[in-house]
């Protein structure tokens, strides 16, 4: 059973085009499983069959991509709907601790950027099943996909406190969307040049499980990068999360009236 604060905040989502955002996000990583039927042939001229892995590798290249921006927007709606609305003031009225409320609305974020993220593969997911009735598929691929999906989808929300902070301190979805789409620039820059040391920026440390996906990426330098970038990572989670604690629970009432 959902705790009733989260269901409180997507019941607020209700009449928004929040889902239609998270539909919006995971389409265009679908839209890159229609490639798999594209004719393709072999060196030696025999045509070729699908090749999971690296249908995986371009869906979670495009959601990776596109993940900095829609989670930053999501968020930040989430957060500062009240501060718009002002209805701020009987929000920190309730006899609720403010730390709880935030919990909610992080925890409803979570949920949206996994339903994003679980919706981005499903196309390449039912593609593999189909596949297997007709050709030879590797069943590790599939799984590889899986996992793939669901770390690169746990390391997103490692910014999404982030974005949280600064929809607090600007009272506005604005700021989230700008640092949003900042890091997406540069994460598709990143993964344009196919480095490891991009997985020193926070956002694109999803790519990290991706990456791993890539056929003929050099790997051997990937560990020396990617536990540093977990590290920044975390200290970036931790250290926004720290301060929209401390800045909701310190916040006067009649902030955002």
């Amino acid at each position: 059973m959902f705790n009733p604060l989260i269901v409180s905040e997507l019941m607020k989502l209700k009449h928004t085009k929040m889902y239609l955002l998270v539909l919006l996000g995971a389409f265009p990583a679908n839209l890159v499983t229609l490639s798999a039927f594209l004719p393709k042939v072999t060196p030696d001229g025999a045509p070729a069959g699908i090749d999971l892995q690296d249908m995986f590798y371009r869906q979670g290249m495009t959601m990776t991509i596109l993940a900095p921006f829609i989670f930053a927007l999501m968020i930040g709606y989430i957060v500062s709907r009240e501060y718009q609305e002002r209805t701020i003031n009987q929000l920190f009225a309730y006899p609720i601790p403010r730390v709880r409320i935030l919990m909610a609305k992080l925890a409803t974020a979570l949920l949206l950027i996994a339903a994003t993220s679980a919706l981005s593969c499903v196309s390449t997911v039912a593609t593999g099943i189909v596949a297997s009735f007709s050709q030879s598929i590797d069943a590790s691929a599939l799984g590889e996909g899986i996992r793939m999906n669901a770390l690169a989808c746990l390391l997103s929300f490692g910014t999404v406190p982030l974005a949280a902070a600064l929809s607090m301190v600007g009272k506005s979805v604005i700021p989230a969307s700008v640092l949003g789409a900042f890091a997406a620039l540069v994460t598709l820059i990143g993964e344009m040049g196919h480095g490891a040391r991009g997985l020193l920026f926070p956002w694109l440390m999803p790519y990290w499980p991706v990456r791993e996906l890539g056929q003929g990426l050099e790997q051997i330098d990937i560990a020396a990068y990617a536990w540093p970038g977990t590290i920044i990572l975390a200290a970036t989670f931790l250290i926004s999360l720290v301060f929209c604690i401390l800045y909701y629970k310190r916040s006067e009432i009649h902030s955002g009236s």
